[in-house]
């Protein structure tokens, strides 16, 4: 049975609208950066929301402060070199005591707003991811699936459930985008990060990126020798409650 037709899935590069929501300023352009240049070359709507400021994002003597502002400068300068023009940002503190209710909360009015055909994000279930910040936030966009569809959302507005949810860095991908035509504009906005990625590890990095998006080509699209693709795991709601087949489906 193909359970992703059942459930009414479709490509994640043939949606109009599209809602990308990352822990940290430069989540969304490592796991996803050339799915939104892709979609926002085609027209797509693309939003992409930061959870929280990044401001303990750095190792060395530099004000958290100092950073988050440098870092919503970088943040900026990924936004262009995707071709994304709509960007949200939360503001919770990096590592900060935030909860995952606390983004739900901020979350369900962007979403309501925005109605988009699918929400992305990082994955929180893949083995051995300890950053807070990732957790929550991964949890969190999963969660509004279930707020969504209760009773706490105010019925004077028209229902409204995201029909797919994906997410990168995910150990359990089940779907890929081909984007070897953006695989550049990918780059440039990782490297508008130089708070992040302006340090002798980037090159070896860029190279295991470029590793991970060819194995996922070769796995996920059958693609030819060459082509570059990021991995996501994509579900319905319906995937994200009561649903044990969630991992393998």
């Amino acid at each position: 049975m193909d359970v992703r037709a059942l459930l009414g899935l479709k490509a994640l590069d043939d949606v109009r609208s599209a809602l990308f929501v990352q822990p940290h300023p430069d989540d969304n352009e490592v796991g996803a950066g050339g799915t939104m240049a892709k979609l926002a070359a085609k027209g797509c709507r693309v939003v992409a929301v930061t959870v929280t400021d990044g401001r303990y994002g750095a190792v060395g003597p530099v004000q958290p402060a100092d950073l988050a502002r440098r870092r919503q400068e970088e943040l900026a300068a990924a936004c262009a070199a995707l071709g994304v023009r709509e960007h949200i940002e939360f503001g919770f503190e990096d590592l900060g005591s935030y909860t995952e209710m606390d983004v739900i909360d901020k979350l369900v009015p962007v979403l309501l707003d925005i109605r988009p055909e699918v929400v992305v994000t990082v994955d929180p279930w893949t083995p051995y991811e300890a950053h807070p910040d990732h957790v929550k936030t991964g949890r969190a966009v999963a969660a509004c699936a279930i707020r969504l569809a209760s009773l706490t959302v105010p019925q004077t507005l028209p229902a409204y459930v995201p029909p797919m949810f994906a997410f990168y860095a995910s150990a359990y991908s089940n779907t890929a985008v081909d984007v070897t035509d953006h695989w550049h504009a990918k780059i440039r906005a990782i490297e508008a990060h130089a708070s992040q990625f302006g340090t002798p590890e980037w090159p070896m990095l860029k190279a295991y990126l470029e590793h991970q998006a060819r194995a996922a080509a070769e796995r996920l699209l059958d693609a030819p020798d060459g082509r570059l693709a990021e991995s996501f795991k994509l579900l319905s709601p319906r995937q994200l409650h009561f649903f044990p087949d969630a991992m393998t489906s």
